[in-house]
């Protein structure tokens, strides 16, 4: 297996067999950033030097036999909206191409003191609203760099696709984690709402708004968030027998591209190979989540940036203009859509008391040349 491909316990594993240096594998992660950022645009601020230096302690304390956490000496990056002492957080933003926060987010301080190695801030789309700042410039995929990395947590997904650390740490509001996930073939969770603390991660939509892991598969994200939650791997995960898989009924799912079909199709006959249940779901708020989801960030992203509406030419200009929607979107519509989503939520709550998991595609066509835009919020 390339040293690139190796999970997190693999790494932890040699490094305490002293078969790998972390001052060797970190070194190869920058190597290999240097090797393709020009194509990825994938971080906004490399902190190599300091990563290095935490390699170096990393390799001292295993050459001493020291007991640490399996982070220890593990790179990894973050999404450019947590906040970092003594390190730009810009927002992928003209706005803050030049804030350096006095605090560091809890999450990151969580890794940082389970020796986790920060190697650098990745790219966004701007203030995580769907539209990417000039300025920095998309983030490609590194699969296709003629393609898009996805949004808006794209620089977490490239880097970690293309071996640039075993994880990233990034935010979904509407898909910002999920959907750069699914178009560079990694795992990325939107945990359930709280779980994660959003303290010292500059928001989006406070009401919609999640922190969460990406890795390159589904048990490095459990060994993440095991990190950052107390005792969760010590809560009672399924087993693998008898399980009932909820799927949506076909026609909600008509208008995905033959090749996510086929991919879904496969899963589905994998799913049923393990002897689980598909039995169709209802979820009857699903034809306006779209709706409810902009009739509340809207007015809530509005809010945040109001106190910046006068530097429009600071912003990129939909970025701008989906601000000022926000700021004279009706009320009555707001509180209907908060009223709107906590039934939705109940209503996949109740889904799930009769099945297990839900399986659907994530987004329903691969990576495409440019990020899509949030919606065409103004005719």
């Amino acid at each position: 297996m390339k040293w690139s491909e190796l999970s997190i316990l693999e790494v932890a594993d040699l490094y305490r067999k002293k078969e790998l240096s972390p001052v060797e594998f970190v070194g190869r992660t920058f190597e290999k950033l240097h090797e393709l950022e020009s194509g990825l645009n994938s971080f906004i601020t490399v902190l190599e030097s300091e990563a290095m230096e935490a390699a170096e302690e990393a390799e001292n304390v295993f050459l001493r036999n020291e007991t640490k956490h399996f982070l220890y000496g593990i790179p990894y990056s973050v999404k450019d909206l947590y906040y970092t002492k003594g390190v730009k957080t810009t927002c992928g933003s003209r706005i803050l191409k030049d804030y350096i926060p006095d605090t560091t987010a809890p999450l990151v301080s969580k890794l940082n003191n389970c020796g986790a190695v920060l190697i650098g801030k990745t790219n966004m789309l701007e203030f995580a609203y769907g539209i990417v700042h000039p300025d920095y410039g998309q983030t490609n995929n590194p699969f296709d760099v003629s393609k898009t990395a996805g949004g808006s947590s794209g620089g977490s997904a490239a880097s970690v696709a293309a071996g640039i650390g075993l994880f990233s740490l990034g935010s979904d509001t509407g898909g910002s984690i999920r959907i750069p996930a699914s178009y560079c073939g990694i795992s990325g969770l939107k945990p359930t709402k709280g779980m994660l603390s959003l303290e010292g991660i500059f928001p989006l939509s406070p009401s919609l708004d999640h922190a969460g892991p990406m890795a390159r598969s589904s048990e490095d994200i459990l060994l993440i968030m095991d990190a950052l939650v107390p005792d969760f791997l010590a809560a009672k995960f399924p087993n693998n027998h008898q399980k009932i898989i909820g799927i949506l009924p076909a026609e909600k799912i008509s208008e995905v591209t033959a090749e996510v079909a086929s991919i879904y199709k496969d899963a589905l006959e994998k799913v049923q190979k393990l002897g689980w249940t598909l039995q169709e779901i209802d979820l009857k708020y699903l034809d306006f989540t779209e709706e409810m989801v902009m009739n509340v960030l809207l007015p809530e992203a509005a809010i945040i940036h109001e106190k910046w509406i006068s530097r429009k030419n600071e912003y990129a200009p939909l970025t701008y203009k989906q601000i000022e929607a926000g700021i004279v979107h009706r009320s009555l519509d707001y509180l209907k859509a908060k009223n709107e989503l906590v039934n939705a939520r109940e209503d996949v709550d109740r889904v799930l008391k009769d099945v297990d998991f839900l399986l659907t595609p994530t987004v329903p066509y691969p990576a495409p040349d440019e990020d899509p835009p949030l919606r065409e919020i103004m005719k």
